[in-house]
């Protein structure tokens, strides 16, 4: 079997699996009353099951199991499978952390100590932001440097995701993109394990909005989004962070622009109001857009499209082959979402 079929394969094997079990985990969620009811935050207006994270998780899991099983993981080095080993033991603790989250709805200083314990493990095993480029001599600073910096990096980007999972669809859209274009980065550069664990990932998330997208049947809750989150963080350093050069460095940061930035101005706002930064609002960006009178549908496609255009513009900070091919369609795009949005909002005024 040829490589590019082998990750079509992979894709393939997310999307039908997410397709399959999805209904199963909605009758689970259903019948252990494991559902998301309606507040004066939350946008939706009935209860839905909010572990749909599970379906994520399986396929995910399935998928990787069965290429091991059909070809042993065909065109991995030991080297690559080892550290898609150690992405794949963090996304499990992190999926873990968010099915524990949305069953007994832990504090938010409690699930940060868990994040920062199971980082230190795999920062341990290698899975870690590589500052031996610094000209440092002392060894214990550049190591304690290295973890923060990692933490920061792993929970930052999970806890990002898990934030802007706040409106049908949005979570399960922009992660599939992200996944994408880390799919292209990481087969352009040779990191061809965590290009496979992508080709999964992209499969499931997008798949999984046949269930998620406006009006959603059922939500990733917090399993889901925080297990996405480590997987993009977590191959994004691990593919693409470390390798030489300062465009791969800036590369992770425009790709998960969208949920990082979110989190950055949310974060912001909070504290200049004297608020936690951990108290739950309605300031993020989809929020913000729905206020002005953007559909539900609208704002989803258009918070796509801004994940795309971002996503390849990384392609021009790693140097990929002919990015243009892909950013100037995308800025296209991208510009004619944002008419759209601008057209939309100006209609509701009108009304």
């Amino acid at each position: 079997m040829s490589a590019e079929w082998y990750f079509l394969l992979a894709f393939a094997f997310g999307t039908s699996l997410v397709v399959a079990v999805t209904p199963i985990v909605k009758k689970i969620g259903i019948a252990t009353k494991q559902v998301d009811k309606p507040d004066l935050r939350k946008i939706h207006t009935f209860p839905i099951v909010r572990i749909g994270g599970g379906s994520i998780f399986i396929a995910i899991m399935l998928s990787l199991g069965i290429l091991y099983g059909v070809q042993g993981w065909a065109f991995l080095d030991s080297e690559a499978v080892n550290r898609l080993i150690i992405i794949i033991l963090g996304g499990c603790a992190f999926f873990a952390m968010g099915l524990a989250d949305d069953i007994w709805d832990l504090s938010a200083f409690y699930r940060l100590r868990l994040q920062f314990l199971v980082i230190v493990g795999l920062w341990w095993q290698g899975l870690r932001v590589d500052l031996s480029f610094l000209p440092w001599d002392n060894s214990f600073l550049l190591g304690g440097l290295s973890l923060l910096i990692t933490f920061l990096w792993l929970a930052g980007v999970a806890n990002a995701v898990n934030w802007i999972d706040g409106m049908d669809g949005l979570a399960g859209g922009v992660t599939g993109i992200i996944a994408f274009a880390t799919l292209f980065i990481t087969l352009e550069n040779g990191n061809y394990g965590v290009a496979l664990l992508m080709a999964t990932t992209a499969g499931s998330a997008i798949a999984f909005l046949w269930y998620n997208f406006h009006p959603a049947d059922i939500f990733m809750g917090d399993g889901g989004s925080n297990f996405l989150g480590f997987l993009l963080a977590a191959s994004s350093l691990a593919g693409i962070a470390n390798e030489p050069g300062l465009g791969n460095t800036l590369a992770p940061f425009v790709l998960l622009a969208v949920p990082i930035g979110d989190m950055l101005v949310v974060i912001t706002a909070r504290l200049r109001a004297g608020k936690s930064p951990f108290i739950a609002d309605q300031i993020h960006i989809h929020h913000r857009l729905l206020a002005k009178g953007i559909s539900q549908t609208m704002t989803a496609l258009f918070l796509y499209t801004l994940t795309l255009w971002v996503g390849t513009l990384a392609l021009v900070f790693c140097n990929f082959e002919r990015p243009w091919i892909y950013f100037a369609p995308a800025t296209v795009v991208l510009l004619g979402m944002t008419w759209q949005v601008q057209r939309s909002r100006k209609q509701k005024k009108e009304l």
